[in-house]
């Protein structure tokens, strides 16, 4: 029903039956409902042209959310993301003040208006009026929704002791904290794709509550963090941009983080990583040369240490490649000379272990880790070291295109190779050009020598 005949009675009740579903999660007949209900409220959520069903909807989940003090399960929350959110609030704001205006017209000729209802029910054309409204009374309560997820997601993890972020330390943790790290990632991930929507108002709270969360990002599961720091840069690069801001708040962390894909369960978050670097130092210029020096530093030294089944070593390299290419030329002259002979070396021994990238000193050490991956036993990962090395400048394909052309290649059983075509060494030069030596090369002889009979040609003395 809520697939085909999505505007019958009660129909913004039924998605009751998808977040009330987290009690009996255990049951596998709940779990199935869950799961159809999900991808039904989804597919109303793509669907919808008007936005009055989409808004009937989310204000029941943000209202179910709230109620049960956001125990619901991730699924429930992901549903916003189907949501094609285009209006920005300001705009909705105009549409409002507009509707009030037609409002009060509206009743001073109140026969005009009942022939204009008729013929607008007539054409059946879009009410971008009422559109731009239910979404922006949408934005205003998803954006509510996932605030009050990240705000008890801060009080949760301030108060948790120090542990491992990883799967081996994930049961040691209370039964709260572990279902905020499943909730937090879907959070984040959603507040990151409509961060560009929010008013300037909601912008400095919105930064507040993320460099409050991002104070204790070693308890962050790997997802979690990385969403957080690109929902800081796409705020600041959309409607943040005229805030005087400081980005250190929001580098910082991720510069701690990178280090975190080297691990083989963290490492499939390094499309995730990639998005994360481009929005940071390719959308936007960084104008720190010993930061992104660091980052280059660190990338190249994860590329050594990635596992091979998520492919992450040469799309990292690749983005070390754009960063280069692009806008900080002047980090591959420094970089890429000698520690011998760097004489900008000026300021003591690189430390990798410093928490400000600034502070790592990277330009008194080398780029010397693309030498090594120049040998390394993956082709594209050796091919990107190589055009790295030698600052080829990037194709058309970008590093998260050539990190999902990986892994569709690693799933489907595709290991690319290069043929290397080699002279045999009894055939002759082909750029001799002498008659006489090409004649007197042409042939060649192998004398067998004669050896004594062994156990491997025994029996044979009579034929030597």
């Amino acid at each position: 029903l809520q697939l085909v005949v999505r505007n019958m009675n009660y129909n913004c009740k039924r998605p009751t039956a998808m977040v009330e579903q987290h009690e009996g999660e255990q049951q596998q007949d709940t779990h199935q409902i869950s799961i159809k209900c999900c991808e039904a409220v989804s597919y109303v959520f793509r669907s919808d042209n008007q936005g009055d069903i989409s808004l009937e909807a989310v204000k029941l989940i943000s209202k179910t959310v709230k109620d049960l003090n956001c125990h619901v399960h991730p699924r429930v929350i992901e549903t916003f993301i189907a949501l094609p959110l285009r209006v920005h609030e300001e705009e909705a704001e105009a549409a409002k003040l507009h509707a009030t205006a037609t409002a009060k017209k509206r009743k001073r000729n109140r026969e005009e208006a009942e022939i204009e209802d008729e013929l607008k029910e007539s054409s059946a054309t879009l009410d971008k009026g009422l559109l731009a409204r239910s979404q922006a009374d949408s934005l205003h309560h998803i954006t509510l929704t996932y605030f009050r997820v990240i705000k008890k997601a801060a009080m949760i993890f301030d108060r948790a002791p120090q542990n491992d972020a990883s799967e081996s330390s994930y049961h040691r943790h209370d039964p709260e904290e572990r279902y905020m790290k499943l909730l937090l990632p879907v959070t984040l991930e959603g507040l990151a794709k409509f961060a560009h929507l929010i008013n300037i108002d909601t912008v400095v709270d919105l930064l507040n509550v993320l460099k409050e969360l991002l104070l204790n990002v070693d308890k962050l599961p790997l997802d979690a963090a990385l969403n957080c720091v690109l929902t800081a840069f796409k705020t600041l690069l959309g409607p943040g941009k005229e805030l005087q801001i400081d980005p250190k708040d929001y580098i910082s962390p991720l510069f701690a983080q990178l280090p975190r894909l080297c691990s083989l369960n963290d490492s499939q978050y390094a499309n995730l990583a990639l998005k994360c670097m481009d929005t940071a130092f390719i959308r936007r210029r960084d104008y720190s040369l010993a930061r992104v020096a660091a980052f280059v530093k660190r990338l190249l030294t994860v590329s050594m240490h990635a596992p091979s089944p998520y492919c992450s070593a040469a799309p990292l390299i690749a983005m070390v490649r754009s960063m280069l290419n692009n806008r900080y030329s002047g980090v591959a002259n420094r970089l890429f000379e000698n520690e011998q002979d760097n004489a900008t070396n000026l300021g003591g021994a690189y430390n990798p272990k410093a928490e400000d990238p600034e502070r790592t000193n990277p330009f008194a050490t080398s780029a010397w880790e693309l030498g090594t991956l120049r040998f390394h036993i993956h082709r594209d990962t050796a091919q990107q070291a190589d055009d790295c090395a030698n600052l080829r400048l990037m194709q058309p394909a970008t590093p998260a295109n050539l990190y999902n052309d990986l892994v569709k290649n690693s799933l489907d059983g595709y290991i690319s190779s290069k043929v290397v075509m080699k002279r045999h060494p009894l055939r002759p030069p082909i750029h001799i050009n002498n008659e006489k030596q090409r004649k007197r090369t042409q042939c060649r002889f192998i004398t067998p020598r004669i050896t004594k009979a062994t156990h491997l040609n025994g029996g044979m003395e009579e034929y030597l």
